[in-house]
């Protein structure tokens, strides 16, 4: 059962009838008007003590998080940092791109650096990769999408008619593997 706060109600109906008082004396409103003031006002003060919440508002329930090995939510913090407030793709992660795209082309033997090797490289990438991946602008997921959609075609190294000269105890590994 609600308590009441008559203490409420007494204030208002007092500070009403006050009014009304006040209201009639001052030739504003009749008699029966300031009567009818009066009651609505503490009528409306019962209300309001009648609907008052004794209680606290409810909660809503905390879930324990749970972690499990492997799972510390890796995924869903990468998937955050690739964009910037901009919504741009960071500078981090274009950086990464640009260090793949150059593995890449260095294993098609294409030096990235080379100003001669700029028409090996259009025709690997094509001239519109070529040129965003050179230029300073930020790229949007879709740019980054064509960027990587040109990387992943080229594919790794071509495969050459020589022997490997390497020897079963010492693996291969490319700068690309090592960056993951």
């Amino acid at each position: 059962m609600r308590t009441w706060k008559w203490q409420r109600v007494t204030t208002v109906t007092v500070i009403a009838v006050l009014a009304a008082a006040g209201l009639v004396l001052w030739n504003v409103l009749g008699l029966p008007h300031a009567i009818a003031a009066a009651a609505l006002a503490s009528a409306l003060s019962v209300l309001w003590a009648a609907t008052a919440t004794t209680t606290g508002d409810p909660e809503w329930p905390h879930t324990p998080l749970e972690v499990r090995a492997g799972g510390r939510h890796d995924v869903s913090d990468l998937g955050w940092s690739v964009f910037g407030r901009d919504g741009f793709v960071t500078d981090r992660v274009v950086r990464r791109i640009r260090a793949l795209a150059a593995d890449r082309l260095r294993a098609h033997d294409v030096d990235p650096a080379d100003p001669d090797a700029r028409p090996d490289a259009e025709r690997l990438l094509g001239a519109t990769v070529l040129r965003q991946l050179t230029s300073g602008q930020p790229p949007t997921a879709r740019t980054v999408q064509t960027w990587l959609d040109a990387i992943e075609r080229l594919g790794a190294a071509p495969s050459t008619a020589e022997p490997s000269t390497r020897t079963p105890s010492a693996p291969a590994h490319t700068t690309e593997e090592n960056r993951a």
